[in-house]
């Protein structure tokens, strides 16, 4: 049985963009031009440094390609000191990464993907941390799931994004875990904002300590 997600966006907020007066109306061009130039902009973390030694319990696992979602990634190991890991996959901070990547994830292509060496025999719970694309993880991260190993794991899906998901691609994805032997026993959504406001890092990593409590 798939859980119940939680949906993290706390703040209502509205931005009225004007010039000399007059209120500045932006086409659905406009949109999608904000949209790419903000989605290439790659936002720094704070590097993740386990205390001691590592709990090999609790692993994480992520795909990032604008930043935030590994900025979570690593607050979610930092809370367990947890070990973590990196996809990485072939979509470029450009436009070209850009349309790749909406058509990759509009057709459900699953992209070649290379990952950082982690040891998951120990761990019995995996966090898999990654944007929302077209309302479904992003395809990275899909694409890790076919090739995992996670027999008897118990398996968390944080998704962070400025729109929605939707359930049902939850439930297709929560399958794969089964068919690779895990259990998916969470999901969050943490909502990032919108187009034209974003969360602060620090507000969007507060959201992600709260919703982790539930995981110890």
């Amino acid at each position: 049985m798939v859980p119940e997600v939680r949906s993290i966006d706390r703040k209502k907020r509205t931005l009225i963009v004007a010039s000399g007066g007059a209120v500045l109306v932006i086409g659905a061009a406009g949109v999608f031009t904000l949209m790419a130039v903000k989605d290439q902009t790659y936002v720094p973390s704070a590097p993740y440094e386990p205390q001691g030694e590592l709990n090999s319990e609790i692993a994480v696992v992520y795909y990032s390609r604008s930043g935030h979602s590994e900025a979570v990634a690593r607050e979610v190991a930092r809370k367990f000191n947890a070990p973590i890991t990196r996809i990485d996959a072939d979509y470029p901070r450009d436009f070209s990464g850009q349309r790749k990547a909406v058509s990759d994830a509009r057709a459900q292509a699953l992209p070649q993907i290379r990952i950082e060496p982690i040891d998951l025999a120990r761990a019995r719970r995996v966090f898999l941390v990654s944007p929302t694309w077209i309302f479904r993880p992003a395809t990275p991260l899909w694409a890790y799931v076919e090739q995992a190993a996670l027999p008897s794991k118990e398996v968390v899906l944080v998704m962070t994004g400025n729109s929605r998901f939707e359930q049902a691609e939850v439930h297709a994805f929560a399958k794969r875990v089964e068919a690779r032997g895990g259990r998916l026993i969470g999901h969050v959504f943490l909502r990032r904002g919108r187009i034209f406001w974003q969360k602060s890092r620090e507000e969007l990593l507060k959201d992600v300590r709260a919703e982790v409590e539930t995981f110890k």
